[in-house]
């Protein structure tokens, strides 16, 4: 199964279900370790990398999200994917389809972030989406010129993706500066406008997509365009960027409808988002792997080690600050082996004798992946 189409199938879920609550913020100073970054180890072996192979995708997903690569490199590199250039590695060829789609979104999705106010990436989208469009629509037997038939090679793009990333900087455009929640609300009337859609119009099909998608599943994708899901997505990103950066955003939300819903999912996650102590917290006391928490915290890079390593500490010593299934300690494992590599494997074997069963299994499987160098991939396409 496609990977990064499940994680939009999971996505658009979360969207409908998420209710996150607020906890309450660890000590905001932990005792600072120099830990060294496994992102900018990836960065500098980019070119290296086969895509094709899952593991390795993974470690592309880290250069593009993590902080500790700088932002003019992951630019670089999204764009090289998006293009064609990337990966460029002497006979290269794809051989995985749902990795070469993959890579595009976690691409896109990416930029999308690092443009969220500057519509500079606008020239560059209007000059590609014709030729993804071109490329998506030619039959097996249409001959395309030697440049698109090169591009249909390389990437295999999502257009209702890349509209809907186009819709927003369109917006970011006609609102160049947030100052407030109302100039948020203008940049979604910008976006209504480049979709020629209204609000009501949207809520119908978002829910008609999200409808179609619970009959069918992942299969639904293949019948139901979902730009309106991408269209609510990007503004949904917009609010958690705002929200994260301390912003009161909410009065940017209106209604009760499922568009507000899934707005207001992204607006706590953001708030939760402004204090990494807040994530780890959220994810010590989880069920479950909460892959959108661990994306969160492997994008903010090293910098939450220490903090993750000292709450870890308390729990060790303090088991009633875990859930009973103990998952969120195994999912903060799993982060500390993406960001650190072999560095965590310390940091694991503590939890290796848990007598949470599912804790247990889940160290030993984060310690193995460590020892072979590999990360997880949580969710780049958030």
């Amino acid at each position: 199964m496609n990977r990064i189409l499940s994680s939009l199938v999971l996505l658009s879920g979360w969207l409908l279900v998420n209710a996150q609550a607020g906890s309450q913020s660890a000590p905001a100073n932990p005792q600072l370790v120099p830990y060294t970054s496994q992102a900018l180890l990836f960065a500098k072996q980019v070119d290296e990398l086969d895509p094709n192979n899952v593991h390795d995708l993974y470690k592309v997903f880290v250069v593009l999200r993590c902080r500790d690569v700088p932002v003019e490199q992951r630019k670089a590199l999204a764009m090289r994917i998006l293009t064609g250039d990337y990966p460029s590695k002497p006979g290269f060829e794809w051989r995985a389809s749902d990795q070469r789609y993959g890579l595009f979104v976690a691409a896109l999705v990416a930029l999308s972030y690092m443009h969220m106010d500057d519509a500079s990436l606008l020239s560059f989208l209007e000059e590609y989406l014709p030729k993804w469009k071109r490329i998506r629509q030619s039959g097996s037997g249409e001959e395309l010129p030697a440049d698109l038939r090169r591009l249909q090679e390389r990437v295999s793009p999502d257009v209702a993706l890349a509209r809907a990333v186009m819709a927003r900087l369109k917006a970011v455009q006609a609102v160049p500066e947030v100052k407030s929640a109302a100039d948020l609300a203008r940049r979604f009337e910008v976006m209504l406008k480049e979709a020629g859609s209204s609000r009501a119009e949207l809520v119908k099909q978002y829910e008609e997509f999200l409808e179609a998608e619970r009959q069918a599943g992942i299969a639904a994708w293949a019948t139901k365009s979902p730009f309106p899901l991408y269209l609510v997505q990007e503004y949904g990103r917009m609010l958690f960027h705002y929200a994260k950066r301390g912003m009161d955003v909410r009065a940017a939300v209106t209604g009760d409808d499922a568009l507000a819903k899934a707005w207001h999912s992204f607006i706590r996650l953001g708030e939760t988002a402004r204090e990494p102590a807040l994530l780890v917290e959220q994810l010590l006391s989880s069920k479950g792997r909460d892959t959108v928490l661990a994306q969160l915290l492997v994008d903010e890079g090293v910098r939450v080690v220490p903090l993750i390593v000292q709450r870890l500490e308390v729990a060790k010593e303090d088991p009633t600050k875990l859930s009973e299934t103990g998952m969120g300690v195994s999912t903060l494992l799993e982060v500390l082996v993406s960001l650190l590599g072999k560095e965590a494997l310390d940091l694991i074997e503590a939890w290796q004798g848990s007598d949470k069963e599912w804790l247990c299994r889940y160290a030993h499987r984060a310690k193995e992946w460590g020892q072979q160098g590999y990360v997880f991939g949580f969710y780049p396409s958030l």
